[in-house]
C-alpha cells in the first residue's frame, strides 16, 4: 500500500506516505490511497490526532512528474476531475475533526510542501528542505499553496517563495513562521508523536471547535 495507517495508541495514529523509491511522489494511485486513509481517520472517533510522515529519506517530492508526462493525452475533462480529486487532500486535512502533526525529514517539494502546510502543526528535522517547485515545472501553484503561504508569512514573502522557487532549510522555514518546531534527525518522530499526544489529551469538543476557528483565520 502506498499510504499506511498505524494502530491507534492513546488517541494518536500515524499516516505514512509509503512510496520511498520515488520519494513518496503523489501519483493518482497514491492520492487514492491517501484519500481513503483520511476518510477512515475522519470517521474514527477513537483518533484525536494524527502524525503525517513519509517513509524512507524524504517526506514527499511533490506530484509524480513521470506520470504527468505519460498522461499528456488525457482529456481536459479528465484532467479537471483528477485535479479536483487531488485537491481533496488539503481540504480533508483542514476539515477533518482530528488535528494533524506533519513530521518532515527531507524533502518536501511542490505538492509535498503544500500538504505539509495543510497540517495543523508542522515539525521538521534539521535536514528538511522545502520548495514550492511549481513554476520551474511549468505549473501554477496549487494544493492551496498560495493561500497557505500568504496566510503564514504574508503576501510579499509568499510571492518571493513561489516566483523564485527558493529551497528553504528548516531554519529558513522557521524564521517566517512556516514551522511549529525543528528537531534533530533522530528526535523528529519522537517529538512529533509527543506533540500529537499532547493535542490528543485535550477535551475533544473544545479542540474541534478551536481547530475550526483557527482554520478560518
Amino acid at each position: 500500500m502506498f499510504v499506511t495507517l498505524s494502530p491507534v495508541m492513546e488517541g494518536v495514529a500515524t499516516i505514512t506516505l509509503n512510496r520511498p523509491e520515488r520519494l513518496n511522489a503523489l501519483s493518482m494511485a497514491v492520492v487514492d490511497y491517501f484519500l481513503e486513509v483520511l476518510d477512515r481517520v475522519a470517521a474514527d472517533d477513537t483518533i484525536q490526532a494524527v502524525v503525517l510522515t513519509g517513509a524512507g529519506r524524504g517526506f514527499c517530492a511533490g506530484g509524480d512528474v513521470k506520470e504527468m508526462q505519460a498522461n499528456r493525452q488525457k482529456s481536459l475533462a479528465r484532467c479537471r476531475r483528477d485535479l479536483a480529486r487531488i485537491h481533496e487532500i488539503p481540504r480533508l486535512l483542514r476539515a477533518m475533526p482530528q488535528d494533524s502533526v506533519c513530521a518532515v525529514n527531507s524533502p518536501a517539494y511542490g505538492a509535498g510542501f503544500a500538504v505539509a502546510l495543510s497540517c495543523d502543526l508542522l515539525i521538521a528535522s534539521t535536514d528538511a528542505r522545502f520548495s514550492t517547485a511549481f513554476l520551474k515545472k511549468g505549473f501554477s501553484s496549487d494544493f492551496g499553496m498560495s493561500f497557505q503561504l500568504a496566510q503564514l508569512c504574508g503576501p510579499q514573502r509568499s510571492r518571493r517563495l513561489i516566483y523564485m522557487d527558493e529551497v528553504l532549510s528548516a531554519l529558513d522555514a522557521m524564521a517566517p513562521g512556516l514551522l511549529s518546531a525543528v528537531a534533530g534527525n533522530d528526535e523528529l518522530q519522537v517529538e512529533a508523536l509527543d506533540m500529537a499526544s499532547r493535542v490528543a489529551r485535550a477535551p475533544r469538543d473544545a479542540r474541534i471547535s478551536l481547530k475550526r476557528m483557527l482554520t478560518l483565520c
